[in-house]
C-alpha cells in the first residue's frame, strides 16, 4: 500500500528525515497509535525486516499495515483453541479480549504504550491472578514448513498458488529455525521476546509463557478443522527483570518523544529511500 497522505500538504522530506507539517502533527496527534509489543524490536533496530523509520510511518498514520488475509483468518480461527488448551493443560483460566470492542488497546491508562496479551490469568470473578503467580500467556501460530515470501516494493509478501493458499518452499525449515542449532532448545526472538515483556511490564508482573502451535498446509486451507491433539504445541516460559525491562522502555519512551511527539521521522536508511520512492510512485 502507499503512502496514504500527501507529500508537502501532511509532510515533506528535510535532511534525510521527513518532517510532518504543523498543520497536520496538530490536528492528528491525538490519533497517533501507541507503541505495542510487537514495534519495540523494530524500534530498537533488532528486526531486519521493518526500520525504526517505517514504525514511525506506521505511529503517525501516513501508512498502513495491512496483514495478508489467510494468515489472518488462521490466527482468528485457530487461536482460541490453542489457549484453550494451554488453559487445560495450566489450569489456568485465561482471559481474551475483542479487540474491536476494546480499540485494540488493554491499556487506555497508557499515553505511549499499549496492545492486547494473548490470555491473562482470571479467577472465576474476573480477577487477575498475577500475585498468586500464574503467568500471562502469548500464543504464536507458526507454519511447520518454510513458506514463499518476494519482496515486492520494498515489502516481503507471501506468495500463493492458483487457490490463494501459502506455497511451501522448504519442509520442517521454519520448524527448525526455533531452536538454537547448537543446543536444541526452543529460542524465543526478540520481536517476541519484547511483545510479552511490555505487556508484563504494564501489568507489573515478570512470568509469562509462549505458546507455539506449528502449522501445516491444510491448516491455511481448512482452519475452521484444526485439530488440537495432531499438532506440535511448545510451550516456554518467559521470566522479565522489570527493572531491566524498565531501562528498555525508558529508551524507547524517549524515542517516541523525540520522533512521533515532535513530527519528525528518524533518519531514512538508504533502504528506507528506496522504499519511500517507490510508494510516492504510486
Amino acid at each position: 500500500m502507499p503512502l496514504i497522505k500527501k507529500k508537502d500538504t501532511d509532510f515533506y522530506f528535510e535532511n534525510g528525515h521527513i518532517v510532518l507539517t504543523k498543520t497536520y502533527l496538530q490536528d492528528n496527534l491525538s490519533h497517533f497509535k501507541k507503541i505495542t509489543g510487537g514495534r519495540i524490536a523494530s524500534i530498537l533496530g533488532l528486526n531486519k525486516y521493518v526500520t525504526p523509520f517505517r514504525v514511525w510511518l506506521s505511529i503517525v498514520n501516513l501508512y498502513k499495515e495491512e496483514m495478508d488475509a489467510t494468515l489472518a483468518h488462521v490466527g482468528h480461527t485457530i487461536e482460541p483453541k490453542i489457549r484453550d488448551f494451554v488453559s487445560q493443560q495450566l489450569n489456568i483460566n485465561f482471559k481474551s479480549y475483542d479487540p474491536f470492542a476494546i480499540k485494540w488497546d488493554v491499556f487506555k491508562e497508557n499515553k505511549i504504550f499499549g496492545g492486547i496479551p494473548d490470555g491473562e490469568p482470571v479467577d472465576t470473578n474476573g480477577n487477575f491472578l498475577y500475585e498468586e503467580g500464574k503467568p500471562m500467556l502469548e500464543i504464536k501460530t507458526s507454519s511447520f514448513d518454510g513458506l514463499v515470501y518476494k519482496k515486492i516494493d520494498g515489502t516481503l509478501v507471501l506468495q500463493k498458488d492458483e487457490d490463494g493458499f501459502p506455497i511451501i518452499k522448504e519442509k520442517m525449515a521454519k520448524y527448525k529455525s526455533w531452536f538454537d542449532p547448537k543446543t536444541n532448545k526452543l529460542k524465543i526472538n526478540d520481536e517476541y521476546a519484547y511483545q510479552l515483556a511490555l505487556y508484563l511490564f504494564l501489568r507489573k508482573t515478570n512470568y509469562g509463557i509462549f505458546a507455539i502451535c506449528f502449522l501445516n498446509l491444510d491448516d491455511y486451507k481448512n482452519p475452521e478443522k484444526f485439530q488440537i491433539n495432531n499438532h506440535i504445541i511448545k510451550l516456554k516460559e518467559m521470566y522479565v527483570d522489570l527493572e531491566q525491562f524498565g531501562a528498555i522502555i525508558e529508551k524507547v519512551k524517549k524515542w517516541y518523544e523525540n520522533y512521533v511527539i515532535k513530527g519528525i521521522s528518524p533518519a531514512l536508511t538508504k533502504e528506507d529511500e528506496i522504499w519511500v520512492k517507490t510508494q510516492l510512485q504510486k
